[in-house]
């Protein structure tokens, strides 16, 4: 089966994309008989990443503004490779019309990722935008995809809410999960509270600092490390938000990646994610999979950190994050520690990459032949 994977940017600019893509692909190439196309946009601020988006990877020049992500070529590319199915990840960009298109043309199947762009946090931002482009073709791209693809029930939740009555299937993210290693300890013996994400609005970092104000002074053997890239000057505004609380212990660290991204995960004793939505939040998943026990808010569809014992799911508040945090950061290191391999085996039980790519090749081939839908596709 060839399967084209249709996105924006091909980047580290797209987010978790810029993880979780290339990881579904790798996976999906290693089943037998299936060939992955990535097709997408060259990121000119981080020329080289379209590199690691795979094997087969088709990137194309954009022209004019970026948030349309207009890139002529895209159509071309897609026609000539002839896929049997498209899988097209996140919305409002003009690779959805490409799509589309495509779909109209050829008859081809496609499935729609929506990436959390379908939730109510991410649809009351630029709206006018997303107005026109839905009349213009987001619209119909949604409606007439063969599938959508959720990758929590949350989601699920949210595509419905929009109004979508499309087969969805609910296909997590897949995750790493490395091989055990010990702790790396800070060289100043310090516990580590560990923020790993986009510097961006959406992802509650006020919440965060003020609660380190709150909490610092009776947890000094704790520092705070902040670790991302900044969007939308973000990152200046909250150094000015932590001079002004006087936080102390607090280091901000620049984008992380490959090894050094483990490091970090593996020298944290505790993450945290205040976020105000996510589809799935790929970070928490790659924290328990190192061991690491996590925070997260109720926007985040992690409700499985208190079922399983990893973590605390909580509402998005100060006084909530406060006392999540001031209880984690009391625990002895043997709990914490035990908390953390709950979660590791959580992510190796259910979100391990070659049992996630083997539910979407199921889904493609669903799409693609008809029949009975596979135990992941929600039809009601």
């Amino acid at each position: 089966m060839k399967v084209a994977v249709l996105t924006a940017h091909l980047s580290r600019a797209s987010g978790g994309l810029h993880e979780s893509v290339p990881g579904m692909v790798a996976a999906l190439e290693a089943l037998p008989g299936c060939q992955v196309d990535v097709i997408g946009i060259r990121d000119p601020r981080h020329g080289d990443d379209w590199k690691t988006w795979g094997h087969h990877v088709h990137p194309a020049p954009q022209w004019g503004p970026r948030p349309l992500g207009w890139a002529p070529t895209l159509g071309a590319t897609l026609r000539g490779l002839a896929p049997d199915v498209v899988d097209s990840q996140g919305l409002w960009m003009y690779h959805s019309l490409v799509s589309l298109r495509r779909a109209r043309r050829a008859r081809l199947p496609y499935v729609v990722t929506p990436r959390g762009m379908l939730d109510l946090w991410t649809l009351s931002r630029s709206v006018w935008k997303k107005r026109i482009v839905r009349a213009w073709f987001e619209d119909a791209h949604l409606r007439q995809a063969a599938s959508l693809r959720a990758t929590a029930w949350m989601e699920c939740r949210h595509i419905r809410a929009f109004g979508l009555r499309n087969p969805v299937a609910v296909v997590p993210n897949g995750v790493v999960v490395p091989t055990a290693a010990a702790r790396k300890v800070s060289a100043d013996g310090r516990r580590r509270l560990l923020f790993l994400s986009r510097l961006h609005p959406k992802k509650g970092l006020p919440f965060l600092l003020r609660a380190w104000a709150a909490l610092a002074p009776r947890h000094e053997s704790w520092e705070l490390i902040i670790a991302g890239p900044d969007e939308v000057g973000h990152r200046g505004d909250m150094q000015t938000l932590a001079r002004e609380l006087g936080l102390v212990r607090l280091s901000w660290l620049p984008p992380v990646a490959g090894h050094t991204k483990d490091d970090l995960y593996r020298s944290a004793d505790l993450f945290v994610l205040p976020t105000h939505a996510e589809n799935f939040g790929l970070v928490v998943a790659e924290a328990l999979a190192h061991g690491v026990p996590v925070i997260t808010t109720r926007h985040a569809p992690w409700e499985g950190l208190e079922t399983h014992g990893c973590g605390w799911w909580i509402d998005l508040a100060h006084g909530p994050l406060i006392e999540a945090l001031d209880a984690a950061m009391q625990l002895d290191d043997e709990t914490r520690a035990a908390m953390g391999g709950h979660g590791r085996a959580w992510m190796e039980r259910d979100f391990a990459w070659p049992a996630v790519a083997r539910q979407m090749l199921e889904v493609y081939r669903w799409v693609l032949g008809g029949g009975a839908p596979p135990a992941c596709v929600v039809t009601d």
